[in-house]
């Protein structure tokens, strides 16, 4: 996400979206009630002498709408934005008629809001941070020529480059050229251990690419020589295809999608977890786990929430004084030391907390029943 401006204090932010995780989140954040403002097109129609509408022709226009309805399309790769228009060139446009504005990765948008919620506003900065932060290493190599880049879901920084001139691989210089080969593997290894133990520790995979069978030779080493006391993540190594072991094939392999399924997978994994433990506490009767809003408001007086779960439709309530008493209740949380996790509706951990009234805290220390 990369926020071009912040006004929260005066209502408004003006953001474009550089991901389709980016696109989820302003359809959490995006309400009716609020107004967007964006460059769209609209369908004019002109009269001819008679008074009769022609088809009129598709103009390029900005407007702003009272948004009434949001709808997020995973597979088209947009959010549609639906409301009147409440500006707008006068000589075109009728003021209350509807709208919907096409939101995709690249638009340059304006959310206006009554009040920000601290829960609006943490999740687009979190989208932010996602943006610029590594989350997977991605190695491209060949027979000579190996390229490591911390890659994040809209960033790419080249960590180390590698070129080696290597004998022929037949004849008397075979066995040279296996030692410089694992000579060679070893240096990428190093800078492979070096990013993931220092400068990109939230990296949570490491992608292998290139042609033929280098790249598996380079996992099958890597694998054997990293058996312990390691930063590189060994079980969650992927292979992927690439014409080279330049800087090139790093883009080629994020084009493959590996980088968004790997990043998916892993969100939904953790988000996994958090429910896999409410079940076990619940399974083990401890007490140390709350759901409905009475239990959970007398664990956040009491000090005792560690994590709040929360599912993502919670926060898009039309109902603007019960999104205010949520986002009360989740500053609360973390006032007193908390931690708010957000799980989404299209994973089946949010479904399970769908079942639960999508609420859940994790507690530190049962309650005493009164």
């Amino acid at each position: 996400m990369n926020i071009k401006k912040r006004g929260y204090k005066e209502g408004f932010a003006v953001v474009i979206p550089e991901t389709i995780d980016d696109l989820y989140t302003l359809y959490n954040i995006i309400l009716p009630g609020d107004r967007v403002k964006a460059r769209t097109s609209r369908r004019i129609r002109f009269g001819d002498d008679e008074g009769r509408a022609d088809k009129g022709e598709r103009r390029s226009m900005i407007l702003t709408i009272d948004v009434e309805e949001i709808n997020f399309h995973q597979f088209a790769n947009r959010l549609r934005v639906k409301g009147t228009i409440i500006e707008g060139p006068e000589d075109l446009i009728s003021f209350g008629s509807y709208h919907t504005i096409n939101v995709e990765k690249g638009t340059l948008l304006t959310i206006q809001k009554d009040f920000w919620e601290k829960v609006a506003i943490d999740r687009l900065e979190e989208a932010v941070k996602r943006s610029q932060s590594a989350q997977v290493i991605i190695v491209a190599i060949d027979d000579e020529e190996a390229t490591v880049a911390a890659v994040g879901a809209f960033s790419s920084k080249t960590i180390a480059h590698f070129k080696e001139r290597l004998p022929h691989k037949g004849g008397s210089q075979k066995k040279r050229r296996d030692q410089l080969v694992i000579r060679f593997f070893d240096k990428v290894i190093l800078a492979v251990e070096e990013a993931f133990k220092s400068t990109f520790q939230d990296a949570v995979a490491l992608i292998i690419g290139g042609p033929g069978f280098t790249k598996d030779h380079f996992v099958k080493h890597l694998k054997q020589s990293k058996t312990k006391d390691t930063a590189i993540p060994l079980n969650k190594i992927f292979t992927e295809t690439a014409s080279c072991g330049g800087p090139s094939a790093i883009g080629e392999i994020i084009s493959k999608g590996i980088l968004t399924k790997i990043i998916q997978e892993e969100q939904a994994s953790s988000e996994a977890g958090y429910m896999d433990e409410v079940m076990t506490r619940l399974g083990k009767n401890t007490g140390t786990v709350a759901y409905g809003d009475e239990q959970i408001k007398k664990a956040i007086q009491y000090g005792a929430v560690e994590t709040l779960l929360i599912l993502d439709r919670e926060l898009r309530m039309r109902d603007k004084e019960k999104r205010k008493k949520l986002d009360k209740m989740l500053q609360q949380a973390e006032n007193t030391g908390g931690k708010v996790i957000i799980l989404s509706d299209q994973h089946e951990s949010g479904k399970e907390l769908a079942s639960f009234g999508g609420k859940v805290a994790l507690l530190r220390f049962p309650l005493q029943s009164s």
